[in-house]
C-alpha cells in the first residue's frame, strides 16, 4: 500500500492503515506532532493473514509524515474495537509509550480476554430473540477477534473526559461520546474547531450501534446525547476513523440524528398490529439475506432501537411459549393509563 503525506492541518497527520475485511478495507489514525515526539490517535489493525500483521504499513504512514515508530511518546485510543486498538500492544510493549483510554475500556477488553464467555451470552440473547438454533454457531463465531490484536494492554492513564493535553501549540481536550463504544471518546482543539471523532461521526455512513447484554443501558440513547454534544462543539473540520476529512460536524451528527429517528419510525410500524421477535423485526428492516456478519450487526442494530423504544414506553415485551421475547407497540390509551 503507497503511503503519502496527509497533513489535513497543521502538525496533524492522517495515516490510512489497511483493513482485511471486504466492505470496509481502511481505517485512520491520526498523528499529533510537537519537537518534543509524537501522540498517535489511534494505531490500526495487527492482519494475522500477513508476514509482519500489517507493521510496515504502520511504519511507512508514520515515515510519510517525518515520523518513526520510536518517535511516539502517547497513544489515545479512541475505543478498543480492534481496527483502532491491534498495534497498541506491541506499540506499548516495544516501544514504551503511553496507553490513553477511557475507565469504561476495561471492562470491554473483557470480550479479549475472554471470547468464549462473551459468546456464550450472545448465544444465550439472540436464542431469546427468536434465532433459529442452527443459525447461533455462525452468528456467534464473530466474538473471537484476538488474532487481530497483537496484545492486550490496559491503559496507563484511564480518562473519564474532560480531560486536557497541550501538544505543540494546540490544546485537546477529551469528550466521552458513548454509544458506538461504551469507551468511545473523541479528542477536540476548540482553537482550530477539530474534531478527531474515531467512530462516533462519520462522513459517509452511520456507526454501528450494538446492544448491551450485561446491563440496563441505552446505547442509542447515549450516542444521540454524544451527537447533540458534537453538535454544540460545533467542530468544523471533522477528521473520522474511516472515510476523507469532512467539514460541518453539527450538520452531520443532525444528519445521523435523522437516520435513527427514520429507523425508530420502521420499527414502530412492524409491531404496530402484532407483536414480533427481534429476528423477525431485524427481517422486515434489514432483509433477509444478509451474511452472517452481517446479520449479527443488524441484529444488534434493531436490538439497540428496541430498547430505546422500551425506555421511552413506546414499546413492550411479552414471553411466547417457546420462552422467545415478542415486542409490541404501547398503544396511547395504556401509556396514558401507566403514566
Amino acid at each position: 500500500m503507497e503511503h503519502r503525506r496527509r497533513e489535513p492541518a497543521p502538525g496533524v497527520f492522517r495515516l490510512v492503515l489497511p483493513l482485511p475485511f471486504p466492505g470496509l478495507d481502511r481505517v485512520n489514525a491520526y498523528l499529533l506532532d510537537e519537537e518534543s515526539g509524537a501522540t498517535l490517535v489511534d494505531s490500526g489493525i495487527y492482519d494475522p493473514s500477513r508476514e509482519d500483521g500489517g507493521w510496515s504499513d504502520l511504519v511507512a504512514a508514520l515515515r510519510a509524515c517525518g515520523r518513526g515508530v520510536e518517535d511516539l511518546r502517547r497513544l489515545i485510543l479512541t475505543h478498543t474495537h480492534i481496527d483502532h486498538y491491534g498495534f497498541v500492544g506491541r506499540l506499548k510493549e516495544e516501544f514504551g509509550c503511553e496507553v490513553w483510554m477511557h475507565t469504561n475500556a476495561d471492562q470491554e477488553l473483557d470480550v479479549l480476554r475472554d471470547p468464549q464467555s462473551a459468546a456464550e451470552k450472545l448465544r444465550k440473547a439472540l436464542s431469546q430473540h427468536g434465532v433459529d438454533e442452527e443459525d447461533l454457531d455462525e452468528l456467534t463465531q464473530f466474538e473471537d477477534w484476538r488474532r487481530f490484536v497483537s496484545g492486550i494492554v490496559e491503559a496507563d492513564r484511564w480518562v473519564t473526559g474532560g480531560e486536557s493535553l497541550a501538544i505543540g501549540d494546540r490544546t485537546w481536550d477529551i469528550v466521552h461520546t458513548p454509544g458506538h463504544a461504551r469507551s468511545h471518546i473523541c479528542v477536540f482543539n476548540e482553537r482550530d474547531s477539530i474534531l478527531l471523532s474515531g467512530d462516533h461521526l462519520l462522513g459517509s455512513i452511520t456507526p454501528h450501534i450494538d446492544f448491551e447484554r450485561d446491563s440496563d443501558e441505552d446505547p442509542l440513547g447515549l450516542f444521540l446525547e454524544s451527537l447533540q454534544k458534537v453538535e454544540r462543539l460545533d467542530p468544523q473540520m471533522v477528521l473520522p476513523g474511516h472515510g476523507r476529512p469532512f467539514d460541518e460536524g453539527a450538520e452531520r451528527a443532525r444528519v445521523v440524528e435523522r437516520h435513527h429517528d427514520r429507523r425508530l419510525g420502521a420499527i414502530l410500524q412492524v409491531v404496530r398490529k402484532e407483536p414480533h421477535t427481534a429476528n423477525e423485526i431485524t427481517d422486515e428492516i434489514f432483509g433477509g439475506t444478509l451474511l452472517n456478519f452481517q446479520r449479527r450487526l443488524a441484529l444488534g442494530e434493531a436490538l439497540a432501537h428496541l430498547t430505546y423504544l422500551m425506555k421511552r414506553g413506546e414499546v413492550d415485551t411479552e414471553r411466547r411459549d417457546d420462552g422467545h421475547i415478542l415486542y409490541r407497540k404501547v398503544s396511547r390509551h395504556r401509556r396514558s393509563d401507566d403514566e
